[in-house]
């Protein structure tokens, strides 16, 4: 990195001592703007060498995306090419270096420029279509402070006008960008907190609770109950092994079947030759398949019913099928029941349950964990006790297949924390709440940092007394649900020191930082934004050679 002139120390010293005084006198208001700050104001105290990615940066143009059409590209120092240089200054790394030995940390820097140009793009865009203007006075007064232009701490006339125009109308511009850029985020992470909110994120850390939680996995639900769900639905589950052809027209559809029909084509060799699907060089061959996994295949009923009555070797008429196609199936064996003795056929009856019987499944299960909580109170012992107790000495009871699944383990202390707004490491890296709920160890605790009704039954059921058993888990994949019961073990009432530093941290910092980091991905989610880094970026590191001192 080149040295720095005298003056430029100078300079550089006076835009961190205004940091450090406004960061001193609102510490939590100014963290919002304190990035966008720091880029500008050292903007012309960073003059090393050329960055040498892809060539020489002054000759180069890298447009890496665009916001609302407009560029968001490296030149020389320009605002991407500031940022760049000052990530690299703080992470310490040379942007002379061998790019290939060094791509981790080159991707992380050139990105965080990336980042922060596409931010300050975006809000520059949003007040020039607001019709916002910097007042030139304020302007003016800003250039005029700088050290550049001080004679014996007074602005001086001379200075001024000796100071070279190209770079006083390029540090006038910046300025001007900083300025805006600096009221748009003041505007945004200042926001007022009513005292209303105030109070209710404070009674949110008070009381807190210990809870012992038993899970029960709807995996127990017993296989002689699945058996008897495939026996009572036959039609869902009856194997069938088809072969199929797929035509982009009804009309061409036909033709292919009367070929079929008549002999003049295998059914083979029409797959192959004028078939439309994944199936077709396997001759059309499906595989063995229960017929509820046809569904999505065949949609109209009256159709599923005609091929799944198909004797081997009999032709299907042409019917209708998704994505505007045309199909018809030949049965390679008449359907017949399943064999649920194979291991992989109950397998499937039972996926089939997960996703689409699943309230039959928690029925079971919830009334086998209220036939153990009744047998728990019998025995005046706690629910995790019982389990384990019988984990030991297993009965013969009708809630036995549950027992050997079944999860023990004490949660918390957590206070009232929805969303787990805190702990040591947050998206904002923040501490709100010194309490949250760890999922890390209890999959079934997955989704139930969000679950309204978790919290709800958490703190409004009495201390000692088991919950009513509830749903708790992944509600896209069956195999993932668990009936919970909760037990509060211990409440503990917050003293109010800590509370009310929960109420005024939530309103003087936490805030602010949620709404920028909201904000933040509102750009990066925006339709405005195109994004090309890795296109762009990728091609001039991968042609970037290793570069000697």
């Amino acid at each position: 990195m080149a040295p720095k002139s005298k003056k430029t120390h100078i300079q550089e010293e006076s835009g961190f001592s205004e940091i450090a005084r406004r960061f001193k006198a609102r510490p939590f208001l100014f963290g919002g703007t304190i990035l966008v700050l720091v880029i500008v104001i050292v903007a012309f105290v960073f003059v090393p060498a050329i960055p040498n990615i892809g060539g020489d940066s002054r000759s180069g143009n890298f447009v890496f995306g665009y916001y609302n059409g407009k560029p968001i590209a490296h030149n020389y120092n320009n605002f991407f090419d500031r940022t760049l240089r000052e990530l690299a200054w703080n992470t310490g790394f040379d942007l002379q270096s061998d790019y290939s030995r060094n791509s981790g940390q080159a991707y992380q820097t050139w990105y965080g420029a990336f980042f922060r140009t596409a931010i300050h793009t975006a809000i520059l865009d949003e007040m020039s279509n607001s019709g916002y203007t910097a007042p030139s006075r304020e302007i003016d007064r800003l250039v005029a402070n700088l050290p550049d232009f001080q004679e014996e701490g007074r602005f001086s006339t001379i200075k001024y006008n000796s100071f070279d125009k190209n770079r006083l109308l390029s540090l006038r511009n910046n300025m001007e960008e900083n300025y805006i850029a600096g009221k748009y985020m003041e505007d945004i992470t200042t926001l007022r907190v009513s005292s209303a909110e105030k109070a209710f994120i404070g009674a949110m850390a008070s009381p807190e609770r210990t809870f012992d939680m038993v899970s029960f996995s709807r995996s127990a639900y017993p296989d002689t109950e699945v058996s008897s769900f495939a026996d009572g639905n036959p039609d869902l589950f009856k194997m069938t092994h088809l072969s199929r052809i797929t035509l982009d027209s009804e009309k061409e559809a036909r033709q292919v079947l009367d070929s079929v029909q008549s002999g003049r084509l295998t059914f083979e060799d029409a797959a192959r030759n004028h078939s439309a699907d994944a199936d077709k060089d396997k001759g059309g061959d499906m595989g063995l398949r229960m017929a509820h996994e046809l569904f999505t295949e065949i949609t109209e009923e009256t159709d599923r019913t005609a091929v799944f009555s198909l004797n081997k070797g009999e032709l299907s008429p042409v019917m209708s099928a998704p994505g505007d196609k045309w199909i018809f199936f030949r049965a390679e064996e008449t359907p017949y029941a399943p064999d649920l003795s194979q291991e992989g056929n109950l397998g499937k009856v039972r996926t089939y349950m997960n996703r689409f019987e699943g309230g039959r499944i928690e029925t079971w299960v919830v009334a086998r964990v209220e036939e153990i909580l009744d047998y728990a109170k019998q025995k005046d012992i706690s629910l995790s006790d019982c389990i384990e107790a019988l984990k030991e000495n297993p009965e013969e009871l009708s809630f036995s297949p549950l027992i050997p699944s079944t999860v023990t383990g004490i949660i918390g202390p957590v206070n009232l924390n929805y969303g787990n707004l805190g702990g040591a490491q947050t998206e904002w890296n923040l501490r709100l709440f010194p309490n949250t709920l760890n999922t890390r160890d209890r999959p079934e605790l997955e989704n139930a940092v969000t679950n309204e009704n978790f919290w709800r039954i958490a703190f409004s059921t009495p201390v000692g007394v088991p919950s009513a058993p509830f749903t708790l888990g992944n509600t896209e994949n069956g195999d993932n649900l668990f009936i919970v019961v909760l037990t509060a073990t211990e409440e503990i009432v917050t003293d109010e020191t800590s509370t009310d530093y929960i109420t005024n941290f939530y309103a003087m910092g936490w805030m602010s930082n949620a709404v920028e980091a909201e904000f933040n991905s509102a750009i990066l989610r925006s339709e405005k934004l195109e994004n090309n880094f890795f296109d762009v970026f990728f091609p001039l590191l991968t042609s970037s050679a290793p570069q000697g001192e």
